[in-house]
């Protein structure tokens, strides 16, 4: 066999491996074709098969499209069964899918298709973390679902301040279990939870007026608390110490809300509070002080 009839073979041979190759690629170009139809059809499980043939095709596993396209998918599918869940795999498998599309350096209209939906994944945790805490008083996976928001928000937008979003949250939080435990001075676990939520307000934001009222109302019912159980079960050994208890809360209650009255002598709450503090303490002239802007401010007093 001469060199010329050797080169040609090869060439055949080559050529014939391209085309056979090329037909693979083809084929996985025509099932992403047909996902995104499927999905543009909201038929979610069809699509769900053909996008996962493709991305792992090795032809089409580093295709930027294939996993944007995956990730529009699964969302297609969770958004009508698992929305609600705080642990979802189909919510976890478009995370999933959007963090390969962003590894995979996509132009700028994929980029922004992706965190778009990183945005609406962001935003579905968050209202979870409100949901969980306002509808069900289940602070532990609210907290989780909230923890879940920020790590994904930060996905798209890295280095994004999230500081007024957990000042948000956590005096949701406090002010919710504030509420809880001033009506039910026993609940030592809504106190604390309350306590750990406003106090995180106050590190984040130190002159914000509702967790100080919040917090000193805390303090204040819990004096309440201890004045009444002293009366039910009074040991008189133990009056001045109960006495010097009852003065130390109400003081503390006064450091909290007295700075809120000062910015704002106007605030409804901080008067009000005020009043029955300064009573407790057996402050009378500003107790009768604050019994006047009371009247003032049309706040009724038992």
């Amino acid at each position: 066999m001469n060199m010329s009839k050797s080169r040609d073979i090869l060439k055949s041979l080559l050529l014939g491996i391209l085309m056979l190759l090329n037909v693979g690629v083809f084929a996985q170009v025509d099932k992403l074709d047909r996902a995104r139809q499927l999905l543009q059809a909201k038929d979610a499980d069809n699509a769900i098969l053909a996008i996962d043939s493709v991305i792992l095709h090795p032809d089409t596993k580093n295709d930027y499209i294939a996993w944007t396209t995956r990730a529009f998918i699964y969302f297609e599918k969770y958004k009508r069964s698992e929305r609600l869940k705080l642990n979802s795999s189909l919510r976890d498998t478009v995370v999933s899918s959007l963090k390969k599309s962003m590894k995979l350096k996509p132009d700028a209209d994929y980029t922004t298709n992706n965190k778009k939906l990183i945005t609406t994944i962001a935003s579905g945790y968050y209202n979870l973390a409100k949901t969980l805490l306002q509808d069900s008083m289940d602070e532990i996976r609210s907290l989780r679902a909230y923890n879940k928001f920020k790590e994904i928000y930060l996905l798209g937008e890295p280095g994004a301040n999230l500081v007024t979003k957990d000042i948000e949250y956590n005096l949701a939080v406090g002010s919710i279990y504030s509420d809880i435990f001033i009506n039910d001075n026993t609940n030592l676990k809504a106190q604390n939870t309350a306590k750990v939520a406003l106090l995180k307000v106050l590190e984040l934001q130190p002159e914000n007026p509702t967790a100080k009222i919040n917090m000193g109302l805390m303090y204040y019912n819990q004096a309440v608390n201890l004045s009444k159980s002293a009366a039910l079960d009074i040991d008189i050994t133990q009056v001045e110490i109960i006495q010097e208890n009852i003065v130390k809360l109400a003081k503390q209650a006064e450091q909290f809300i007295l700075p809120v009255y000062k910015a704002d002598n106007k605030n409804a709450k901080a008067v009000h509070a005020l009043y029955y503090i300064y009573r407790m303490l057996l402050e009378t002239k500003k107790m009768e002080e604050f019994q006047i802007k009371c009247k003032e401010l049309g706040i009724n007093l038992d």
